[in-house]
């Protein structure tokens, strides 16, 4: 396998974010695999391994703090990508 990036990458956190969630779809798509499911624990466990590496602990060790991390991460996503609230349809005579 071989990753190429071309053009500008991405100055701010929400357009690389969006660059990693094409790059984790693409690999789905390619694997016949369906991106809700397979990106999310693909993502989740690249995330974990990387911060195993970069800690220098074991897993066992970094329980909490992955943790942590999720929880950043869903306030973040929350923060980049709010969804549009559902109007109600009621009294609209729809």
């Amino acid at each position: 396998m071989q990753i190429e990036i071309k053009g500008k990458l991405p100055g701010d956190p929400q357009g690389r974010v969006l660059a990693i969630e094409a790059a984790a779809k693409a690999i789905c798509q390619q694997a016949g695999t369906d991106p809700a499911d397979a990106a999310v624990m693909m993502l989740l466990t690249a995330a974990a391994h990387l911060f195993t590496v970069y800690s220098g602990k074991p897993s066992s060790e970094n329980i909490m703090g992955l943790a942590r991390s999720l929880g950043c991460a869903t306030v973040a996503a929350d923060e980049f990508f709010r969804l549009k609230a559902a109007t109600s349809m009621e009294g609209s005579g729809e």
